[in-house]
């Protein structure tokens, strides 16, 4: 008996030959990685993944600044920004503008870092400390001040290139610091504790603890007897004898609130999910908006007719308050 193979052959030919061809088709028609959705969210000045942590102004100019070396800089009061990258990628957790027109960030690996007036052009200068740096500010002689963690305050008046340690070699965290003028100057932080000159920053005193040893993350004082601190829970505090003693203020949120600031009479303060409060003629007030913040606001700069706010997420938005 005889028989062919030619048929069995073809048949398993067919089989294996006829799948390989389709996925050859298949990738040949498969349509290119679509990358024009992220070129246009690198091409915006603010990205979504933009953890913005602080922002100061002079007049209609704007900064802010964030995680990765981000600076964010407007000329006309937020409404449109241009893009700056630190190199190195730092950490920048604070911000503040020195009388002389230049901006002073700090970078959480222990530096601050200088700009011009245009806050075009940044320079780095190293902190002088084996601590974790917090807050710093840039009191009305242009000195800095940088405060963080064993209860050290530093300072210089040369730009960083020397400068002066203070401790009270307590194991706290110091989480702000700010001069209300030339002598006048507080410093708050972990357990209730609050810190204040008289003497341009030359000795510094303890003044009341806040009730409960309250931790605070922001204070904000509008002359050298009233101020403000806030933090966790939707707590304030209020005192108005230079921190001898301290009031309870009763916000109407139990968010955490991370940054406080003000206008004249007027503060807001802001927190977790978007919160925004106003403080004026003697009460708290939530300010309602339409941006939906499900990450935490932090920066909060007052001006022109309205608060320009700060935060997670890429979070950066003006909201008008009506004076």
């Amino acid at each position: 008996m005889k028989y062919s193979v030619l048929p069995r052959l073809r048949e398993d030919i067919c089989r294996f030959a006829l799948p390989v061809l389709a996925a050859l088709w298949a990738a040949g028609c498969e349509a290119p990685l679509d990358l024009s959705g992220v070129q246009r969210e690198l091409a915006q000045p603010v990205h979504r993944y933009d953890q913005l942590q602080a922002v100061a102004r002079k007049g209609a100019q704007v900064v802010v600044v964030g995680d990765a070396g981000v600076v964010l800089v407007s000329p006309d009061d937020g409404r449109t920004w241009q893009r700056l990258a630190l190199p190195g990628q730092p950490a920048l957790i604070d911000l503040s503008r020195c009388p002389d027109g230049r901006y002073v960030a700090l970078d959480a690996g222990r530096q601050i870092w200088f700009s011009d007036t245009a806050a075009a052009n940044w320079q780095a200068v190293a902190v002088e400390t084996g601590e974790a740096v917090l807050a710093l500010t840039c009191d009305p002689r242009n000195r800095i001040w940088v405060v963080g963690g064993f209860s050290t305050i530093l300072s210089s008046a040369d730009d960083g290139a020397s400068w002066s340690e203070y401790s009270f070699g307590d194991d706290i965290q110091l989480t702000s610091v700010q001069f209300v003028d030339a002598d006048n100057g507080y410093v708050t932080g972990e357990f209730g504790l609050v810190l204040k000159t008289t003497d341009g920053g030359a000795s510094w005193e303890p003044a009341a603890v806040l009730p409960g040893e309250f931790y605070s993350q922001d204070a904000h004082f509008v002359d050298a007897r009233r101020g403000w601190a806030v933090g966790l829970n939707g707590a304030v505090f209020h005192t108005a004898d230079g921190g001898d003693s301290w009031q309870t203020q009763d916000s109407g949120t139990n968010l955490p609130l991370y940054g406080i600031a003000g206008a004249g009479e007027t503060l807001f303060a802001v927190g977790e999910n978007g919160t925004v409060l106003r403080y004026r003629d003697g009460s708290w007030k939530r300010l309602p908006h339409d941006n939906d913040v499900l990450s935490y606001l932090r920066g909060v700069s007052p001006g022109g007719d309205g608060v320009l706010l700060a935060g997670g997420n890429g979070t950066l938005f003006n909201l008008a308050t009506g004076g």
